[in-house]
């Protein structure tokens, strides 16, 4: 022992040398040093991959979120190549044959479209085909074949199984308006809109592909078209939905049969729900927007049962599109080329690594074994230790908030449950089987096989209705592949999955400015989303609750409607947008606060370090308090196509990368004060906004 101690600290110290050197190396590729700092501080930290940085074929950006995605991507198809040994699980090679089958296009194209259209024949027939009779025909039965059939549905309404706002121990039934198969914000525009115009070229020729006749098919899709504007125009905008209170409208089952009786919703729940669970006389079922369902009844009495069929029958062909031929899903890649300007189809294989994904638990469970660093698991929750009693110690410095307010929002905080890398249980491969019990995939047809998932995923869910909500269920937290993180409202947990706990973002021997910087302030947005317009409606146990001051409450609305305000105000200056400060302001507000959160840690943790950290070879010149803003900057360097970027500023919750980097430091005075930004400076507004 006493020999091996000073190699495994050499080796310590190499890696972290390592460490330190690729960062370095990876800060000075992406910064521009021409560009000041306090003028543009995201152009400083990233002007050189701007300049240089392309996009591939098969996306629509490029960036540290891609790089990570593409190297997980390719791990994940290595261990799916692998040969099976004979004393692999059984579900690891089931999933593998999966993938296999995936990739065997030849088949897929062989065999055409025809299985695809018996299941559109024996949900009802899709007009446009042909096959369809109006005698006896109604909608309802058809979103229950649909349903059934595994191929549709929510055409109209959603429907699924949720997590009571108000009473987080249970699940209850969820409906919600349509699910629509372009954008809001685009389809309200029109026909004569360009991206509506292509949807609807779009729908002619997938039609045609599954054997319509053209000129038919441009004449009753367009009848369809007109149905889902209609339909675009009566759901609530993304403005309107983050209020949860005005989305918690709960009923009996008999109530809502007599409140929104033109649907029998008995004989709806019955049809769908497995025989293994029937609907209670007294079934809960939450109901998120009244007025779409209303203002549908009506909408419906204006169009044609064949219209409404053909909208129903478009949305199941165009869901069944990626599973089917080539030539299919090259139209669908065209389409997607006007709407977000991708080029090309990804290659097979990672089409394939998403479909494996059909089986989250058994791919994360081969993922971890394999390939994860067990040592990441307690940096980070260490990590999340010091920043959640930064947020405590922040709470009580906030001048705003009343001492009452201030009590319940710290122990809402010291509640939060936080899952780090992956659950225990992904060890166990008997616990996972058990979790598939019932699930036969057929293992020489693809759709079939897609279908045979689709059933098993159907039933489970269904299941759930009747199981109380175990908030730390390894089952909800097992899915461990993504490259993100996530905060739970009804749970009031916190998420780092294995996915993003890797380098750039994280790494276990990094000097602490790095990581504080990178996976600090990912952390520090994630449990700040637990106080953000729509975490702080929820309590500490997750329930939708009052628990505000009503003075206090003012104040944060006050202070939330500066973020609003300011990010309004915010142009892209590729596409000559604004943002939208109403839809991003839970990002936004999250992205402020959790980044200060994050820096206070540092400094926390900085003050505890015996000596100094040293700083990153080649980038001597700066401070570590500059470095640490460096570092947060860099791995938001990213480019985005136009018209990516378009539909993101248009539609999407977060802000653009530019904004998440500036938007952050020109609110953060220690910015300004680590670059000596005068009061004149871009990036030091006299007008600053920040809650926590």
């Amino acid at each position: 022992m006493l020999v091996r101690f000073p190699v495994i600290v050499l080796l310590l110290l190499n890696s972290k040398m390592d460490g330190c050197i690729r960062t370095a190396q990876r800060i000075l590729d992406h910064m521009d040093p021409s560009v000041r700092p306090c003028d543009d501080f995201y152009r400083f930290a990233c002007g050189k991959f701007l300049r240089t940085a392309v996009i591939q074929d098969d996306k629509v950006e490029n960036g540290v979120f891609v790089e990570v995605d593409d190297a997980l991507s390719k791990l994940l198809k290595n261990m799916l190549l692998e040969n099976s040994s004979p004393t692999e699980p059984h579900l690891y090679k089931s999933m593998k044959q999966l993938f296999s089958i995936c990739l065997d296009e030849k088949k897929i194209n062989d065999r055409g479209v025809s299985h695809a259209v018996s299941r559109l024949q024996a949900a009802g027939g899709w007009p446009v085909l042909g096959n369809w009779s109006e005698i006896g025909w109604n909608f309802q039965d058809t979103e229950i074949k649909l349903r059934n059939l595994l191929i549709g549905g929510g055409s109209l309404f959603s429907i699924s199984v949720i997590v009571d706002f108000k009473n987080t121990s249970r699940h209850v039934i969820g409906v919600d308006q349509a699910e629509l198969g372009l954008a809001r914000e685009i389809l309200i525009k029109g026909q004569s809109d360009p991206l509506v115009q292509a949807y609807y070229s779009y729908m002619v020729d997938i039609a045609v592909m599954y054997g319509a006749e053209r000129r038919l098919a441009e004449v009753k899709l367009n009848d369809s078209l007109l149905l889902e504007i209609e339909l675009a125009k009566i759901t609530k905008p993304k403005e309107g939905r983050r209020n949860p209170n005005r989305m918690y409208n709960p009923y009996e089952l008999q109530k809502l049969m007599e409140d929104i009786g033109w649907i029998n919703w008995k004989a709806l729940l019955k049809g769908i729900m497995p025989a293994s669970v029937s609907p209670r006389e007294n079934e809960n079922i939450i109901v998120k927007e009244v007025d779409y369902l209303k203002k549908l009844e009506k909408l419906l009495q204006k169009h044609s049962n064949e219209a409404i069929a053909n909208y129903m029958m478009w949305k199941a062909a165009n869901g069944m599109v990626s599973m089917l031929t080539n030539q299919m899903r090259e139209r669908q890649i065209k389409y997607l080329n006007v709407v977000y300007g991708l080029a090309t189809r990804e290659p097979r294989w990672k089409e394939c690594i998403g479909t494996a994904s059909s089986l989250p638990l058994a791919l994360s469970s081969m993922y971890v074994k394999k390939y994860f660093d067990e040592t990441s698991k307690n940096v980070a929750l260490d990590m999340i230790s010091m920043i959640r009693d930064e947020v405590i110690q922040d709470i009580d410095e906030l001048d705003w908030m009343d001492e009452q307010t201030k009590k319940k929002a710290k122990y809402k905080v010291s509640r939060m449950v936080p899952h780090v890398g992956y659950p225990d249980e992904l060890m166990n491969i008997k616990k996972i089987e058990d979790f598939y019990e019932g699930l036969t995939i057929n293992n020489d047809n693809y759709f079939e096989a897609l279908m045979d998932l689709a059933r098993w995923q159907h039933e489970y869910k269904y299941r759930l209705l009747r199981e109380d909500v175990n908030k730390t269920d390894w089952r909800t937290h097992g899915s461990v592949t993504d490259v993100n993180a996530f905060y739970n409202h009804v749970e009031n947990s916190i998420q780092f999955p294995a996915g993003i706990l890797q380098h750039p973002f994280f790494s276990a021997q990094g000097p602490e400015y790095v990581n504080y910087a990178r996976i600090g302030f990912i952390i520090g947005h994630e449990i700040t989303h637990g106080f953000d317009d729509k975490g702080s409606r929820f309590d500490f146990r997750g329930n939708l609750k009052e628990w505000w001051d009503k003075e206090s409450k003012e104040k944060f609305t006050k202070k939330k409607k500066c973020i609003i305000d300011q990010y309004n105000n915010f142009k892209d200056n590729q596409t000559q947008l604004n943002l939208n400060g109403v839809i991003t302001q839970g990002e936004n507000i999250a992205d402020i606060g959790g980044f200060k959160l994050a820096y206070r840690a540092y400094k926390r943790r900085a003050d505890r370090l015996p000596k100094p950290e040293p700083v990153l070879p080649n980038l001597e010149q700066y401070s570590n308090d500059q470095l640490f803003m460096l570092n947060m900057a860099n791995v938001w360097c990213s480019i985005v196509g136009t018209d990516a970027m378009k539909m993101r500023i248009i539609t999407a919750v977060h802000s653009p990368a530019e904004f998440r980097v500036n938007g952050v430091l020109k609110n953060f005075p220690e910015f300004s004060k680590a670059f000596q930004c005068g009061p004149t400076d871009l990036m030091n507004p006299k007008k600053k906004c920040s809650i926590w």
